[in-house]
């Protein structure tokens, strides 16, 4: 088939919208889900507080009615659904204390108020013996500056579950969002989706809605994700240059992934499926791009691994 293309813009809203017209049934929900009834009792109808007390007893199954429901043929339903899910899904996001940028470094700078005086330094800057306090150079620690980008995998084995669990996940990237951390979202299949631009933020509501309308769907092209990352990434050439990749890690499409890692510090991988051909897949494509791997299939598991690679 055709090479894979990178959409962005007003093409990756496109796909988005096009996606978005695909809708379950309520037969379909009803087969999917066992807890339907309780939660959505009626046609048009969805009983929030119902969720909110399955979300406290059974995360997963929660994420998933929850999803499915963002999709569904009823009009009022689906609207509801979208809604609520916005909201849940962005404070999952929020992962209980402020994120970082991982580490520190020291670095010069003007002396001031902190720091210890590098005397080396400052008598290179000032060519001999410094005469001005504007000439004396401290050495404190300060976070770098990191650009990361999430890859999620919306390929053929995307559904409810996994279709809310990447949209937590998109959430919880984009709140780490500050002046020393940048971050871009891409949506991949055969074709990569910019949902979000590495220097144009937008609102974490608007990328879960996004992720909602893209089920699973096409051939998975690795390689061609891992590129269009480190397009997004050139734009901050003096940054730590990250990738989480939500997937399983099953090349379908496109070229040897490890062969598109220029330009990439390092790529974590959240592996979404536990069969061990993708685990292997998934370990070793981390450990080629200095990154960690961490198994994310369930709610929990994938609180833990973001939490981890975004403190």
């Amino acid at each position: 088939g055709a090479a894979g293309r990178t959409l962005r813009g007003a093409e990756a809203r496109a796909v988005v919208r096009e996606r978005g017209r695909r809708t379950l049934a309520r037969r379909q929900l009803a087969h999917r889900h066992a807890q339907l009834e309780r939660v959505s009792p009626e046609v048009g109808r969805l009983d929030e507080a119902a969720l909110h007390e399955l979300l406290g007893t059974d995360p997963d199954a929660a994420v998933a009615l929850l999803a499915d429901l963002a999709a569904a043929t009823d009009p009022r339903l689906r609207a509801h659904a979208r809604r609520l899910a916005a909201r849940l899904f962005v404070r999952a996001g929020r992962l209980g204390r402020e994120t970082t940028s991982g580490y520190r470094r020291l670095a010069p700078g003007r002396a001031g108020q902190d720091g210890d005086l590098d005397l080396d330094l400052t008598f290179e800057v000032a060519g001999g013996r410094p005469r001005h306090a504007d000439e004396l150079v401290a050495r404190r620690w300060v976070a770098p500056q990191r650009a990361l980008c999430l890859l999620v995998d919306h390929s053929g084995s995307m559904h409810g579950h996994a279709v809310g669990l990447a949209a937590m996940a998109s959430a919880a990237v984009v709140l780490t969002h500050t002046e020393r951390a940048t971050t871009s979202v891409i949506a991949f299949a055969k074709d990569a989706l910019v949902l979000q631009a590495q220097d144009e933020p937008r609102p974490p509501a608007a990328l879960v809605d996004d992720l909602l309308s893209l089920r699973g769907q096409g051939r998975t092209d690795l390689a061609l994700a891992l590129r269009t990352a480190a397009a997004q990434l050139a734009s901050r050439p003096a940054a730590d240059r990250h990738v989480i990749l939500l997937s399983d890690c099953r090349r379908t499409a496109g070229g040897d992934p490890h062969g598109a890692l220029a330009g990439l510090d390092r790529v974590d991988v959240l592996g979404t499926s536990a069969d061990p051909e993708a685990v292997a897949a998934g370990r070793a494509l981390a450990a080629r791009a200095r990154g960690c791997y961490r198994l994310s299939t369930n709610y929990v598991t994938l609180r833990a691994g973001l939490l981890t690679l975004l403190s």
